[in-house]
């Protein structure tokens, strides 16, 4: 999945709940404008800010590792 599904992804549940840019902003500490640049596919989120958001959210990270061919 890269960032700008992520984005979408975020900003699609987060309009489920209906809950705001700002609210969320208050809610994890992050700020409005970074959930704007995340959800148009423009911010690379660290670990911690992406764990916080989906936190808010009711989403997880999920990571699937796989072993190249040698």
């Amino acid at each position: 999945m890269d960032k700008i599904e992520i984005g979408q992804l975020i900003h699609k549940r987060r309009q489920k709940l209906a809950i705001k840019q700002e609210d969320i902003a208050e809610m994890t500490g992050i700020t409005p404008k970074t959930i704007y640049l995340l959800e148009t596919g423009k911010g690379n989120p660290s670990l911690d800010t992406l764990t916080r958001l989906l936190d808010v959210l009711g989403l997880e990270i999920s990571v699937h590792i796989k072993k190249l061919a040698e």
